[in-house]
């Protein structure tokens, strides 16, 4: 598995992924931070990434574009599911 994945998104953000900062604790604090059905994804994502070298908070993560956050989905799962 690739350390730092690196991806832009339709907006022009460029998006870093550090794997490695991704643990169980992650998980947790995120599935307990995602309410109302929002993506636990997404909350893990605002932790392990950066957006044009800043970070963002999920809640501002999941007014970004649908096809975005499809996208940043999709490359959670591959990265850490092989899916």
């Amino acid at each position: 598995m690739e350390n730092i994945i690196k991806l832009t998104l339709s907006n022009g953000m460029n998006v870093e992924i550090d794997t490695t900062k991704a643990t169980g604790h992650t998980l947790m604090q995120a599935r307990k931070s995602s309410q109302n059905g929002e993506s636990v994804i997404v909350y893990v994502m605002a932790e392990i990434s950066t957006f044009n070298g800043e970070k963002i908070p999920a809640p501002e993560i999941l007014n970004f574009k649908i096809k975005d956050i499809l996208v940043l989905e999709k490359v959670f799962n591959e990265a850490f599911t092989g899916e």
